[in-house]
């Protein structure tokens, strides 16, 4: 029994260090361009929510960015624009790459590959509503109300 014990407490320790470290790197993201801040935020707030609900508090009530964390972890959904923007940005920064670079197809293949990946999940993913009342397009009636 003390080992189940002290296996948990490792277990947490982990899971708050990994999420303190995604906490960081997203705080940086918010004001270094070119590294992505909500995706660590929402790595961080998923970490939490396993190993401590103060921290996980902490960032889903940020005053910042505590909104849109709390936003996908409940629905999955991103905002239209966010994703307009993260497709094209993936997209010319991956051609950029597989262009511009002085590697050979070892490089160029697992680029493309992510990109696709990449794509395929942000299209899946369902598109959160402009208005603030109407969460997302897929719980929309026929006169465009939220179900």
């Amino acid at each position: 029994m003390a080992f189940r014990n002290v296996l948990g407490r490792f277990k947490r320790l982990v899971l708050i260090t990994l999420g303190l470290i995604c906490l960081v790197l997203g705080i940086i993201g918010y004001v270094l361009p070119g590294l992505p801040g909500t995706i660590w935020l929402i790595l961080a707030a998923t970490l939490f929510v396993r190993s401590s609900d103060v921290l996980y508090r902490l960032v889903i009530n940020n005053r910042l960015f505590g909104q849109q964390v709390k936003q996908f972890l409940e629905t999955g959904a991103i905002p239209s624009r966010a994703k307009t923007m993260s497709l094209a940005s993936m997209w010319t920064f991956s051609l950029a790459s597989i262009f511009f670079a002085p590697y050979g197809w070892l490089f160029d293949i697992p680029i493309l590959l992510l990109a696709v990946i990449g794509t395929i999940y942000i299209i899946s993913r369902p598109t959160l509503g402009e208005r603030p009342d109407v969460p997302c397009r897929e719980t929309q009636d026929e006169q465009g109300r939220a179900r």
